[in-house]
């Protein structure tokens, strides 16, 4: 799966859309960190109009999990590591208000809130 593929899983569904598909939301954002490792060029402006890039659903995951994730052995706690792979914050404090990458922390939280069991199995493989 290439970055745009695995974006479009995101955008197209229910993170972003009331009519889209119910997706395991930590491992699609897995694929999108592993397809964006991949790659020797990204194009961090993919999904420009949107309701958000791919920069800022990168931001905004990233800070979304670090408050939602469900400990160390956690799925949910693996997305978050390699979404950090890829987005190191530094010293910075989260999202900024009123953007793109803050409108992602907040679909994403949301999101996050009635997972389609993103942790089943994990620790039992």
């Amino acid at each position: 799966m290439n970055t745009e593929q695995a974006f479009n899983t995101i955008m197209e569904s229910r993170v972003f859309r009331l009519n889209g598909e119910k997706i395991d939301l930590c491992n699609a954002l897995i694929d999108l960190s592993n397809a964006i490792m991949a790659e020797e060029e990204t194009n961090w402006d993919m999904g420009d109009g949107l309701e958000c890039c791919l920069a800022d659903l990168v931001i905004g995951s990233y800070w979304a999990l670090t408050e939602c994730h469900d400990g160390q052995y956690s799925k949910s706690y693996a997305a978050m590591c390699a979404l950090g792979r890829i987005y190191n914050p530094s010293m910075v404090g989260g999202p900024e208000e009123d953007t793109c990458e803050h409108e992602a922390y907040e679909l994403v939280s949301e999101y996050l809130l009635d997972p389609p069991d993103c942790d089943a199995g994990w620790n039992e493989q």
